[in-house]
């Protein structure tokens, strides 16, 4: 308990520092990390003194990490948005030093000294390259994105009633100065909210669109990666850690539902059956027959993962076994054979939609295995299930 803590600032061009709150955290926990940027980082020197501020760094009770890069949202012509990582031109850890002291004394090679001196103790931490490609997998999750709009409006302008079925989605749409840039379709009320917040604000004359909203999402994520990567918990703006909290829950709900689909199949279709991991702590499978088993289930996973999220496996799979196709409506190989090309009948009649009557008058180009490759049945999840899996695992 009370191992590690990372605390985050809201946004590089703000203060938000509450000394009280880093203090206090440094007494309860046993490493307190934190990250900054220019004025963060003035402030700490501000407050500490550059003798309290290199005692604490050394003595390990607080660790400073400057931020090299920042998460921002781009709005582009045609109300379209991006999001990406950006840097500041020219800034890092040693030229803000360097501008620190220098606000202290006029003295270029005191200043440059101190700069050196810090630099060294305070670290470099940004997020990875290619980071807003993992933002933008959250854009296609649209159960996801109906669960952060109320809790995003509800920070920003608590006074909008939200539609009672909110519709949104946001789609690639083109791109800006080199970056790919998305397009927000929803019910949200933005003329409204443009007027409200005009009247709020006479001096505020921006219209209200979804910038605000895709770097609240951008900025949970990467303060659950921030967590992840520093094994810490953390501390961050209300909005985003509510955001992180509906995206945990989200990812728990999955969970609980995969859990759930998973035992109502296994209770139904692989009734008086191992599953495969009991099969193979039990020795009735043996490694051999584990690898063969899950090479052939490649195709059953790729057919798992088209069901949509809405739908549950055991009602899809009943579906899918029940469905029938053309090889399902074609009599035997014998009989087809002799229908084909001793009477002519076409493949018309049982559904194949005109390339009947071109068999019938020229079947004797076809072989057999062209005409199995043309009829040949679609495949069915209880292939893999009736003819693989439960002959290895039935108890």
């Amino acid at each position: 308990m009370f191992k590690k803590i990372c605390i985050k600032s809201k946004e590089s061009h703000s203060s938000n520092l509450d000394i009280a709150f880093l203090v206090d955290s440094m007494l309860y926990y046993g490493k307190v990390v934190l990250l900054v940027h220019r004025n963060e980082l003035g402030t700490l020197f501000k407050e500490f003194g550059s003798d309290t501020l290199k005692e604490l760094l050394l003595s390990g009770r607080l660790e400073l990490k400057f931020r090299n890069n920042m998460l921002g949202s781009i709005i582009a012509p045609d109300g379209k948005y991006g999001i990406s990582t950006f840097k500041g031109e020219n800034i890092n850890a040693h030229s803000t030093l360097y501008e620190i002291d220098r606000k202290e004394r006029r003295n270029s090679i005191k200043n440059l000294a101190f700069a050196d001196e810090f630099s060294s103790l305070i670290p470099l931490y940004e997020y990875p390259e290619d980071f807003e490609k993992t933002i933008v997998k959250d854009f296609q999750n649209v159960e996801l994105l109906k669960r952060q709009i109320p809790a995003y409006f509800s920070a920003i302008a608590p006074f909008y009633k939200l539609p009672d079925q909110i519709e949104i989605e946001i789609i690639q749409e083109g791109n800006f100065v080199g970056f790919d840039t998305y397009k927000v379709n929803s019910n949200i009320d933005l003329e409204y909210l443009t007027k409200e917040f005009s009247k709020q604000n006479t001096e505020n004359t921006s219209a209200a669109d979804f910038s605000g909203f895709l770097l609240a999402i951008a900025e949970s994520k990467g303060d659950i990666y921030i967590a992840s990567d520093l094994e810490s918990e953390i501390v961050t703006s209300d909005l985003y850690s509510k955001f992180i909290e509906i995206e945990i829950s989200e990812i728990i709900m999955k969970r609980g539902k995969s859990v759930k689909e998973i035992n109502l199949f296994e209770d139904y279709i692989l009734e008086n059956c191992y599953s495969l991991g009991a099969a193979f702590n039990e020795g009735i499978i043996s490694r051999k027959d584990l690898l063969k088993i899950l090479e052939k289930s490649d195709q059953f996973r790729e057919w798992l993962d088209k069901i949509p999220e809405e739908k549950n496996l055991l009602g899809e799979y009943n579906k899918a076994i029940l469905e029938k196709d053309l090889g399902d409506k074609l009599p035997t190989k014998t009989a087809r054979f002799v229908i084909f090309e001793g009477i002519g009948i076409t493949l018309d009649a049982l559904g194949a939609g005109g390339v009947g009557t071109t068999i019938a008058t020229g079947l004797s180009a076809f072989d057999n295995f062209v005409l199995d490759k043309l009829i040949k049945r679609k495949w069915k999840p209880n292939q893999f299930i009736d003819k693989t899996l439960k002959p290895k695992i039935k108890l």
